[in-house]
């Protein structure tokens, strides 16, 4: 089949517009999943277990860039991958760093035989149960700050610096409708 000549250059800047599109989607799909993959991503909170400085529902950002520059700190909220479940991902509040000999003893945190000031808990919560463990040169002691119900490094361990995903935003992007 045979076009005329101009019925063909007007089919052609009909559907012009079409590969103008498909150009543009492809380039923002592939920042989109660079950006995802190598520098921030968000994370949906679950459950209680940060209370009363994250809450269910809230939408945070991970930032994956910070931790290739310099370690993660004392304090520091991060996304993590469960130890044993990979797919899983979590937020807590590292307490302990790599080397350091962390003792939970009368409901308070101690590092190194210094009991710590954790400012941004309930003062009347301690942390239980009694324990003692020192860290190896690539372990990080996590706590959740609601520590009546989070599942954190006394349940199931230190975790692996390979587990840490990215330090977690101060403020929420936003907060999805209760479930």
């Amino acid at each position: 089949m045979n076009l005329h000549p101009q019925t063909a250059e007007k089919l052609f800047w009909r559907l012009g517009w079409v590969y103008d599109f498909s150009k543009l989607a492809t380039v923002i799909l592939v920042l989109g999943l660079l950006t995802h993959y190598f520098f921030y991503s968000a994370l949906v909170v679950r459950g209680t277990s940060m209370d009363p400085n994250y809450f269910d529902g809230e939408v945070l950002l991970i930032d994956k860039i910070s931790y290739r520059l310099k370690p993660p700190e004392r304090f520091d909220v991060i996304a993590m991958y469960f130890p044993g479940e990979t797919e899983k991902r979590f937020i807590k509040r590292i307490i302990a760093l790599p080397g350091e000999k962390v003792e939970i003893r009368s409901g308070r945190v101690a590092i190194d035989g210094w009991t710590l000031d954790e400012n941004y808990l309930d003062q009347s919560i301690t942390t239980g149960p009694d324990l003692k463990r020192r860290l190896t040169s690539n372990e990080y002691f996590v706590l959740g700050d609601n520590r009546f119900v989070s599942s954190d490094s006394r349940a199931w361990g230190a975790v692996p610096r390979s587990y840490i995903i990215g330090k977690v935003g101060n403020n929420p992007l936003f907060r999805l409708p209760a479930r």
